[in-house]
């Protein structure tokens, strides 16, 4: 059998029903309640306990006999806490089911999913009833991976906002002065609460006997006992009330203490704490949109496909593409307008967002000024929604793409920078989102198949008229 090892409790998530365990040479163990042997006592943060380890984890868990603390020093000398790993391990949870997620992490595009989160649950379930088929699809994983993420979400955020816990627990309860000084400040109050009892019973017992002494006569034989008595009885109730007030004015110095090190570290643990805090809700977030984005992309591609779905918004004069959009503006027009809840009041607030959302980017790296001008002028007149930017650099570009991912790139087949960008938007898996288009002086069919192996979709030629130009341009637009 393994031999037992003794550590203290460094964290433990009582929703999990997990925790670890540090020892005194800093090697840590997870265990979980079942390894929990222990009927008197419950796992909390920094109780002292013994266990023996078995396939890494730690089992046969009980507390230690002994629980002691150190009293405060004379002068309450600080010591140093480091709570950088203790705030980690507060998060360890959260990090560690976010990894079963980085699958996701790739999808270069994200729309907002704690605004559309009601919304896009609502279409979804709504197009489930009109095609049951679609529950079947790969939409179900995308679902359910979307509905445990967004739950993780939601216990993440609830259990960051308690700092004032976390403090406690993370850096009070790990500061062997602090415990020692609250253990003995809440020993005395129990003993003060005794004194109190005592200082009552000697005060009604000194008020019986000198009853008793003023009715007995001072020659008789009882009057010494009586005394005697009555002095031994003042005397208890001095020495109560000299220990009890030496007990309150050390507990005044313990609450000064107490409240030194709550002063003294608090600004700085919550400084960390929120810091960590935003880091993991950043983390969140942004897979959050990723997945519903990748989520919102395949459930109207699902639907297009699907023959009920079409019909039904046909039979509904539902215009537009099928879309998250469309189907909202359909909802919308739906209610009555003068009795609008405060739910479908933030509905209505989604339809700019989700129009930004299907307002179409286009990029032009170009190599003259002109061509870029003319290149707006153009898609200007097609679509005056659609939002145009040229370059003439790589790094221009780039910025562009980092801000704002396109729906179009078109390159110039002359630019400087062709193969760099072709390569970067591979490196970055975007080659294959974004629709690449060659501008060159003619095409040809030879031409399009070299160009399609570097993940270029089209060619426009720029060698023909105007409006050749610009129907080009529309055409394409059109086809994708």
């Amino acid at each position: 059998m393994a031999e037992p090892l003794s550590g203290t409790i460094l964290y433990y998530d009582e929703i999990g029903e997990e925790g670890v365990i540090i020892t005194s040479t800093e090697d840590e163990y997870p265990f979980t309640l079942s390894g929990w042997k222990d009927t008197d006592h419950l796992p909390c943060s920094e109780l002292k306990v013994t266990f023996i380890v078995a396939e890494a984890k730690a089992s046969q868990i009980t507390v230690s006999a002994v629980q002691k603390s150190a009293p405060p020093k004379g002068e309450f000398d600080d010591i140093a806490l480091t709570t950088e790993a203790a705030i980690k391990q507060y998060f360890k949870k959260t990090n560690e089911q976010l990894k079963k997620f980085s699958e996701y992490e790739s999808i270069p595009k994200t729309v907002d999913f704690l605004k559309l989160r009601r919304f896009l649950m609502t279409t979804y379930n709504n197009l489930i009833e009109i095609d049951l088929k679609l529950k079947e699809s790969n939409l179900s994983t995308l679902h359910r991976d979307l509905m445990v993420l967004s739950s993780l979400y939601d216990s993440f955020k609830q259990k960051s906002k308690y700092i004032k816990r976390a403090f406690h627990d993370l850096f009070l309860n790990r500061h062997e002065e602090f415990t020692a000084a609250q253990n003995k400040l809440e020993a005395n109050k129990l003993s003060i609460s005794k004194h109190n009892i005592n200082i009552d019973s000697a005060e009604n017992a000194i008020e019986k006997l000198e009853h008793i002494a003023n009715k007995t006569p001072t020659t008789s034989e009882n009057y010494p006992v009586i005394q005697l008595k009555l002095s031994r009885v003042k005397a208890i109730a001095v020495d109560e009330i000299h220990h009890k007030r030496t007990l309150e004015e050390e507990n005044l110095k313990l609450i000064q203490f107490i409240d030194m090190i709550i002063n003294e570290n608090e600004e700085s643990f919550t400084v960390k704490y929120v810091a960590e805090a935003k880091i993991f809700d950043q983390k969140i977030t942004q897979l959050l949109n990723k997945i519903a984005y990748q989520f919102d992309m395949f459930l109207w591609k699902t639907a297009r496909n699907s023959e009920s779905v079409k019909n039904f918004f046909q039979q509904s004069n539902i215009k537009g593409k099928l879309s998250t959009l469309s189907y909202l503006k359909y909802y919308l027009q739906s209610l009555n307008n003068d009795n609008l809840s405060s739910e479908n009041r933030s509905l209505i607030e989604l339809v700019p967002y989700l129009e930004s959302l299907h307002r179409r980017g286009v990029l032009y790296l170009c190599t003259e000024t002109d061509d870029g001008l003319k290149f707006k002028s153009a898609v200007t007149s097609i679509d005056k929604n659609i939002d145009i930017s040229t370059s003439l650099t790589y790094d221009k570009a780039m910025e562009v793409i980092r801000t704002h991912i396109p729906d179009f790139i078109f390159i110039d087949y002359q630019a400087p920078d062709l193969k760099k960008l072709l390569t970067t938007l591979k490196i970055l898996q975007l080659a294959d989102v974004i629709h690449i288009v060659l501008v060159v002086e003619s095409g040809s069919d030879d031409l399009l198949e070299r160009a399609k192996k570097l993940h270029v979709d089209t060619l426009l030629p720029t060698r023909v008229p105007p409006r050749t130009y610009i129907q080009n341009i529309s055409d394409i637009f059109a086809k994708y």
